[in-house]
C-alpha cells in the first residue's frame, strides 16, 4: 500500500476492528467506562495497523471527515480569545473524540451491511439489559425511573436519545429484513416493551424526538409509497397526527389546570381533633387542586413521625423539604393535611413520599402524563413568583434569555472556548436572576451555546459541519442515519449534547459510522418501499 506494514494483518484488523465497534455501540447507552476503552482500542488498533501514510492520504482525501475534525479547529482557536484557558483546556479535552474519529474511521475498512445490522443489535441488546435492570431496581425502591438512571448510567435525557435510536431502529430492520414469525414476534415485544420505558422515564426531549421521528418517517412513507392506496392512507394520519396530538394537550391542560371553585368563608375552621385549620389560596394550586388548605401542622409533624423514619422537618431523599413534599401527595389524593390524612396513607405512600415523590400521579399511569403535569406545575409556579429553580423546563427559559443577552454583546465571534462559563455566572449576576446559584447552568441548547461560544460566524461553521455531509453523499436518503440525525439535531434544542463525554461519543460515533464505514446501498426509504 506504499507504506510500512504494521504488526497486524488486514484480516485481524478487520476482525478487532468489529469488536472494538461492538464494544462502542454496547457502551453508548451503558457505561462511560466502556466508552473510554473502546475508543482507546480504535487508537491501539490503528496504531498496530501501520501503513500510516497510506492512512494520512486516504483521510485527507475524504472531505466528509476533513469537515468534521474542523469542528475542533473551531474550538482551538476559540481559546486564543479566552481568560479562562483551564476551564478551555477541559473542554478541548471533551471534544477530542471529534478528532481522533473521523480520522480513524476514514482509514478503516469499510464493514458489510451485515456487520452493520449485528452492530444495530448489540445496541438495541444493551439497550434492552439498562432498561430491564432500572425497571427492576425500580420495582424493589420505589424510586423514579429518570432519577435512577440518571444516577445509575447517563442523564435520563441522554438515554431517551439511545431509547429512539433503538425502537426506529427495530422498525427499520422489521421492514428491511426477511424475518420468520419468532423473530417478528419478537422484534414487537422489544419495540412495545422499549417505547413503555420510553414513557415511563419522563424525558419530555425523547417523547418530543420519538414524535418527530415518527412524523418524519410517516412522510418520507406518503412521498415514497409505490401504492396509491397506502400513500392516500398515509397522507392522511399525516394531517390528523397533528391534530389528535393538539386535542390531547388541550384536553390535558384543561382538566389539570382549572382551579377548584372555593372560597375561604366556606373553607371549615377546625380538624376533627379540634386544632385550627390554616389556609392559603394564593400559594397556588397543583391538578387545580389548593395545596395549602385544610393544614394541621402539629397532627401532621406527630403522626408523620409515627409512622416514618424520615422526619417531618428534615429532607425527603430527593433533598426536597419533606413536609412539602407531604402536603402535596396528600393534595393529590383528596386528603387533609391532618391527622386523618397521615393515617389515610398506605405504606406504598409512605416509601414514595420518602423519595420525594409529591403526587400520587406521578406514580401512575403513562410517565408522560406525569411529566405534562409536572411541566404545569413549573409554569404555574413560574407565572406566580418568576423564579424557575429547580424546574428543569422553566429553568430552560431562563438560559436561553441570559445566552440571548451574552450573544448580542458578542454576536459575531463569541466568548471563546473557556469563557462561557465565566460569561453565564457574569450575566446572571447582572440580570438580577432568581434562579438560586445551584441551578446557574449553560444554555441546554447546542446551537445557543455554539453562538455563545463563537459567534454567529461559528454557528454557520457547525451547522455547515453538521448538513453539508448530508447534502453532499444524499445521505437524507438513507433511512438509518437519518433517525440518528434528526435525533440528533432535535435533542440540540433542549440540549447541550456535544458538552459531556457520552454526548460527544454520540455524535460522532454515529455520524461516522453511518457516514464513513457502512455502504450507503440497502438503507433508502426506496429500497423499503418496494421490498
Amino acid at each position: 500500500m506504499g507504506s510500512k506494514k504494521g504488526i497486524i494483518n488486514d484480516a485481524l484488523y478487520e476482525k478487532l476492528l468489529f469488536w472494538a465497534l461492538a464494544l462502542m455501540v454496547i457502551s453508548i447507552p451503558s457505561s462511560r467506562v466502556l466508552m473510554s476503552m473502546s475508543q482507546m482500542a480504535f487508537g491501539v488498533l490503528w496504531i498496530a495497523h501501520g501503513q500510516y501514510k497510506s492512512k494520512i492520504k486516504a483521510f485527507l482525501n475524504n472531505r466528509i471527515a476533513v469537515l468534521m475534525t474542523s469542528l475542533f479547529l473551531i474550538h482551538v482557536v476559540g481559546v486564543f480569545y479566552s481568560t479562562d484557558l483551564d476551564y478551555a483546556m477541559k473542554d478541548l479535552r471533551t471534544k477530542v473524540p471529534i478528532l481522533i474519529i473521523p480520522f480513524m474511521f476514514s482509514t478503516f475498512p469499510k464493514i458489510s451491511n451485515q456487520k452493520f445490522y449485528k452492530l444495530l443489535n448489540l445496541f438495541i441488546g444493551s439497550v434492552i439489559i439498562i432498561s430491564l435492570y432500572i425497571s427492576i431496581k425500580h420495582y424493589f425502591t420505589h424510586e423514579v425511573i429518570r432519577e435512577l438512571i440518571s444516577r445509575e448510567v447517563f442523564s435520563h435525557i441522554r438515554f431517551s436519545l439511545s431509547l429512539n435510536l433503538a425502537l426506529f431502529f427495530i422498525i427499520l430492520q422489521f421492514w428491511k429484513q426477511r424475518m420468520g414469525f419468532t423473530d417478528k414476534l419478537f422484534a414487537i415485544v422489544v419495540f412495545v416493551w422499549l417505547f413503555y420505558f420510553l414513557l415511563k422515564l419522563e424525558a419530555f426531549t425523547g417523547i418530543v424526538v420519538f414524535v418527530v421521528l415518527l412524523f418524519g418517517m410517516l412522510i418520507m412513507i406518503a412521498i415514497n409509497a409505490q401504492k396509491k392506496v397506502i400513500q392516500v392512507l398515509t397522507w392522511l394520519v399525516v394531517f390528523i397526527f397533528p391534530i389528535i396530538i393538539g386535542i390531547y394537550l388541550f384536553g390535558f391542560y384543561k382538566a389539570n389546570s382549572e382551579k377548584e371553585e372555593i372560597s375561604k368563608s366556606d373553607l371549615e375552621k377546625v380538624s376533627s381533633s379540634g386544632n385550627p385549620y390554616y389556609h392559603r389560596l394564593d400559594w397556588g394550586t397543583e391538578n387545580g387542586k389548593y395545596v395549602y388548605i385544610y393544614i394541621q401542622e402539629k397532627e401532621m409533624r406527630k403522626e408523620w413521625n409515627s409512622r416514618s423514619g424520615i422526619k417531618y422537618d428534615s429532607l425527603d431523599r430527593k433533598g426536597q423539604i419533606l413536609k412539602f413534599t407531604l402536603m402535596r401527595y396528600l393534595t393529590s389524593i383528596d386528603c387533609r393535611k391532618d391527622r386523618e390524612g397521615i393515617e389515610a396513607l398506605s405504606e406504598y405512600d409512605i416509601q414514595s413520599i420518602e423519595n420525594g415523590i409529591a403526587n400520587i400521579h406521578y406514580t401512575q399511569g403513562l410517565g408522560i402524563e406525569s411529566r405534562l403535569m409536572k411541566i404545569l406545575l413549573e409554569y404555574d409556579n413560574y407565572i406566580r413568583t418568576g423564579d424557575p429553580s429547580g424546574h428543569s423546563v422553566m429553568q430552560r427559559i431562563e438560559y436561553w434569555k441570559t445566552a440571548k443577552h451574552i450573544i448580542e454583546k458578542n454576536f459575531w465571534f463569541g466568548v471563546g472556548t473557556g469563557d462561557m462559563n465565566l460569561s453565564f455566572k457574569t450575566e446572571y449576576e447582572s440580570q438580577n436572576t432568581k434562579l438560586s446559584k445551584k441551578w446557574r447552568l449553560r444554555t441546554h441548547n447546542q446551537y445557543l451555546s455554539i453562538w455563545v461560544g463563537f459567534g454567529f460566524l461559528g454557528l454557520v461553521c457547525f451547522l455547515v459541519v453538521l448538513i453539508y455531509p448530508v447534502l453532499y453523499l444524499n445521505f437524507y436518503k438513507n433511512l438509518f442515519f437519518m433517525v440518528f440525525f434528526i435525533t440528533l439535531m432535535v435533542s440540540m434544542i433542549t440540549e447541550d449534547t456535544i458538552e459531556t463525554q457520552a454526548g460527544v461519543s454520540f455524535y460522532v460515533f454515529f455520524y461516522c459510522l453511518m457516514m464513513l464505514l457502512v455502504p450507503a446501498e440497502g438503507n433508502s426509504l426506496k429500497n423499503i418501499s418496494d421490498d
